[in-house]
């Protein structure tokens, strides 16, 4: 992350004066000596995932009220020298509004406070999150509402697939960028990858329903297998092997329970055009990581794909 040297936060207008984006951004910007924008998108009507604004029925604030809260958010950043620009501009829709001011600004990182969407939100109307996780261009580090520990635990989840050969470049960003994150923030590093055993998925294919020993013997050669290549992808990353996890099962439960155990504050996850990396990172399954697990999650993209993902 040492090429960042401008940092965007997106500013909830109803979440008051304390905001988790905007500490995580005033910490990162003294450790990167980048610079903050602050910014307020204040829609027409309400801000569409804030349903406590509907309930209210109350005037929107004014722009003197949001410049006067913005105000306040750069107090601390700007006693720690950071230079801080706020910005409030207008829409109909948030997520349109962002998008389009992100494709117009040289940002190096997007910051944006999220919050729990109902699973039919999720699923039929997306929210402001799922329209910034395809459309953003620059790494988005989504916060919670959850310190980071001292030292943080970064945790990089990448993909050895020979077969994509976009995996390659979006693994390399990953870990560059939860390295440079790691260092910056004086943290410890860890990389995991989960898959499905294909000794396991070929016994469920064929009806089966015990193990034999011929099959406990693929399922060691296989982990063995996943682990070298993984051991190749990070040995220039500085890894040590206790921090190195390979894991069987799905991404969303070995991730949960790896994140408990490690007690880890930022996963760090990919984000691409293409193939398997597409639906992982546009599907429910990044939806619900993003919803369940605790700790942030910063997504980033290869350097050479930059354009927003199709709907």
């Amino acid at each position: 992350m040492n090429r960042i040297s401008r940092i965007l936060v997106v500013v909830d207008p109803s979440a008051g004066e304390r905001q988790a984006a905007v500490d995580k951004a005033a910490l990162l910007a003294r450790r990167l000596g980048a610079s903050v924008e602050l910014l307020i998108c204040d829609v027409a009507s309400a801000l569409a995932d804030d349903p406590l604004i509907l309930r209210r029925r109350t005037a929107p604030p004014s722009n003197t009220q949001l410049l006067d809260l913005l105000e306040a958010l750069a107090v601390p950043l700007r006693a720690q020298a950071t230079e801080v620009a706020l910005r409030v501009i207008y829409g109909k829709s948030l997520p349109d509004s962002l998008l389009g001011y992100l494709s117009k600004l040289a940002v190096h990182l997007v910051i944006k406070d999220t919050h729990h969407h109902s699973p039919a939100k999720r699923a039929f109307f997306g929210n402001t999150d799922w329209h910034l996780m395809r459309g953003c261009p620059a790494p988005l580090l989504f916060t919670k509402a959850k310190t980071w520990g001292q030292p943080p635990v970064i945790m990089a989840a990448v993909d050895p697939n020979q077969e994509n050969q976009h995996a390659a470049p979006l693994n390399r960003e990953i870990l560059s960028d939860a390295a440079d994150l790691a260092g910056r923030l004086m943290g410890d590093l860890h990389v995991i990858h989960t898959y499905i055993p294909t000794a396991f998925a070929k016994i469920v294919a064929a009806g089966g329903r015990s193990t034999t020993p011929e099959y406990s013997e693929a399922l060691r050669a296989e982990n063995s297998f996943k682990y070298g290549q993984i051991a190749a992808l990070v040995q220039t990353y500085g890894v040590v092997p206790e921090h190195l996890h390979v894991e069987m099962g799905t991404t969303e439960d070995c991730l949960a329970s790896l994140v408990a155990k490690c007690r880890a504050d930022v996963v760090v996850m990919g984000a691409s055009l293409h193939g398997k990396w597409h639906r992982a990172i546009v599907g429910s399954t990044t939806a619900t990581i993003l919803e369940s697990l605790p700790c942030d999650i910063l997504i980033v993209r290869p350097a050479d794909d930059t354009k927003p993902i199709p709907f």
